[in-house]
């Protein structure tokens, strides 16, 4: 049974949430490498980015996998606009990662980029058991890492952004899954100071 909405939601849908597109503007080009390191020779014919904004992993993923198989959610009306725009052979569905309009097994790969780190602990583990379920292989999480769960204050506000193991949250809830390769990604690589880790069901 998904969420209908979190106070964290409802604060990405609006004023902030437009001011964040505003501001996230990435050269794609850029995440390139980092995507065909995480990515390179697994067997992925669908993938759904959940929180995609402006769609820049989109554009990176169209070139790595056929542009059919490619999905992003994203809550956000503006940046799903734009995300529109800029990978317009891309399908955008407004929704959000509490409540996934797919079928179980649905996407080859399921992954996050920066988006977890803003779902609070408690919602956390409703937002992980949609992106297993509709994962069918593969799940990846890029996200801010810290060994404890840590808050961290971010432009006036002290429930918007955690920084915590992911890897322990995932491989606690769901033990079955078996890692497949992890690292870490910094500005050069077009990542903003993020570990990331991915594993096949």
């Amino acid at each position: 049974m998904g969420i209908d909405s979190t106070d964290q939601i409802q604060v990405w849908e609006g004023d902030f949430g437009d001011s964040y597109t505003d501001r996230n503007i990435v050269d794609w080009q850029t995440r390139l490498p980092a995507f065909r390191t995480m990515l390179d020779g697994l067997e992925i014919g669908t993938v759904l980015e959940v929180g995609c904004n402006r769609g820049h992993n989109l554009v990176v993923l169209g070139k790595l996998f056929p542009p059919a198989g490619i999905v992003g959610i994203e809550p956000n009306w503006k940046a799903i606009r734009i995300a529109q725009q800029t990978s317009p052979a891309t399908p955008v569905v407004r929704c959000h990662g509490f409540a996934v309009p797919f079928r179980d097994g649905t996407f080859d790969l399921v992954f996050t980029a920066n988006v977890l780190i803003h779902v609070c602990l408690k919602d956390l583990p409703a937002a992980m058991t949609e992106i297993h379920r509709v994962s069918g292989r593969f799940i990846m999480a890029v996200e801010y890492y810290a060994e404890e769960e840590t808050v961290i204050h971010y432009r006036g506000h002290d429930d918007l952004l955690w920084k915590r193991n992911f890897r322990r949250h995932y491989e606690s809830m769901f033990p079955e899954l078996k890692p497949v390769r992890s690292g870490y990604w910094d500005r050069s690589d077009g990542f903003d100071r993020s570990h990331w880790w991915l594993w096949e069901k």
